[in-house]
């Protein structure tokens, strides 16, 4: 797709992460270009509370702890994940290219999303930020039908974070939703069961249907999302 010894130029800064920044792709206006902050093992690690990270330390000294590694490396083992459910060309999925070469150093090169219902509130979190909750008709069918793909592909992976749920819509006017960052999770398991293919997909069934029902209230104290 690209030339072996190409090298893109960085265009304007888009926005800024907890570990990456976006920026346009000056050669190819339909990319963008995400640059890690950290090399793999520097990332900071945010205290989860005494327990968890108790936790966190006896996993760890039992070998079962995985490093978490760059950004970028972790969306490329995403994007192997996604490919591997057989989603890769599916619309609800940002398409990503690999690493390139850049003017300014090595960048995880994706695809740029231009159909945004609202440039300002591109988001799932960003419309609960304005609105506090839900209420339109047809935002709620997109994310009934985006959490139907991800359980029925068992989808482990960012894609069920409100922040990576892009508010989109297709050539008909239909809005959907479409994912914009595919991080892996680490695994957090004491005992590694997760291996056996069942207790895996149980897992990754119990996560998606959590993070459902925090947006559709039924697990917020009445607090509704949706």
């Amino acid at each position: 797709m690209f030339q072996e010894d190409q090298v893109f130029q960085v265009g304007e800064f888009i926005r800024g992460g907890g570990f990456r920044d976006t920026y346009e792709c000056a050669s190819d206006p339909t990319k963008l270009l995400k640059f890690d902050r950290y090399e793999a093992g520097e990332r900071k690690v945010k205290s989860r509370g005494f327990l968890k990270d108790l936790f966190r330390s006896v996993r760890a000294k039992l070998g079962y702890k995985k490093q978490r590694l760059s950004g970028n490396q972790d969306e490329l083992l995403g994007w192997q994940h996604i490919q591997d459910v057989g989603l890769a060309g599916h619309p609800s999925f940002t398409h990503v290219f690999g690493m390139v070469d850049t003017n300014q150093g090595p960048a995880l090169m994706i695809e740029k999303i231009d159909n945004f219902v609202d440039h300002e509130i591109r988001s799932v979190r960003d419309y609960l930020k304005h609105h506090d909750r839900i209420q339109d008709s047809e935002l709620i069918r997109a994310l009934i039908d985006y959490f139907k793909i991800l359980r029925s592909h068992h989808v482990s992976c960012f894609a069920d974070r409100p922040e990576n749920m892009g508010i989109v819509v297709d050539q008909d006017g239909k809005k959907y939703i479409k994912c914009f960052d595919v991080k892996t999770y680490l695994d957090h398991q004491l005992l590694p069961i997760n291996q056996i293919e069942y207790f895996k997909k149980r897992r990754i069934e119990r996560r998606l249907d959590r993070h459902f029902d925090n947006l559709s209230g039924k697990q917020t104290n009445g607090r509704r999302k949706i």
